[in-house]
């Protein structure tokens, strides 16, 4: 919003000016935090894509029944504790789905749709949002070892976390990489489930 964003350049002002001490210093230091601000307004500036791959030892047909089925989601899906589909009948391009995810113990609902989906090969679902293009791409290929895995997708800060984080991108994207290379491997742990120990 341009409220938010006059705000915390007007912050800034503030700050630098107690700090600078001297006007000339104050002056540039308070344009290169307009400047600052100023770059983040284009979303383009804003958005960042993540990818993670993995190989699992099953055949495509097996890991697909599992990554494509909404339903399972919540137990691999990092934060996403209850999964719904909207439209009647089978999953399939148009389908809408209601989403709840726990952040910092709150319940948030997100919708998305399926914008494709070829059966046991890739499912792309994305976030209906207004002023933002985010979506998960589930992707599941033929591999001499049995399955290339790919789990991508588009992120966007908001332009006042953009202002007041975006410096720290790089190990924003270095972090979201990580929670998905982590809901891979929980994928795995369901595709692949751990033998049963047998007593003595």
């Amino acid at each position: 919003m341009l409220s938010q964003r006059l705000t915390v350049a007007a912050f800034v002002l503030v700050i630098v000016e107690f700090l600078a001490g001297t006007p000339l210093l104050g002056a540039i230091l308070a344009i290169l935090a307009i400047l600052w601000t100023l770059w983040w307004l284009p979303a383009e500036h804003r958005r960042f894509d993540v990818a993670v791959q993995s190989v699992f030892e099953a055949p495509p047909e097996a890991v697909a029944a599992v990554m494509f089925d909404i339903s399972e989601q919540p137990r691999w899906m990092d934060s996403i504790v209850r999964t719904v589909l909207e439209t009647p009948g089978l999953l399939r391009k148009g389908s809408v789905i209601r989403q709840t995810l726990r952040v910092s113990g709150q319940d948030l609902i997100a919708k998305l749709v399926v914008v494709d989906l070829v059966p046991y090969e890739r499912l792309v679902l994305q976030v209906i949002v207004r002023h933002a293009e985010l979506f998960d791409h589930f992707e599941v290929q033929p591999d001499p070892r049995g399955s290339l895995v790919t789990y991508s997708g588009r992120h966007q800060l908001s332009r006042l976390n953009a202002v007041l984080t975006g410096w720290r991108l790089p190990a924003l994207r270095r972090s979201f990489a990580a929670r998905r290379t982590a809901n891979l491997e929980r994928l795995r742990s369901i595709v692949h489930p751990a033998p049963i120990a047998r007593r003595a």
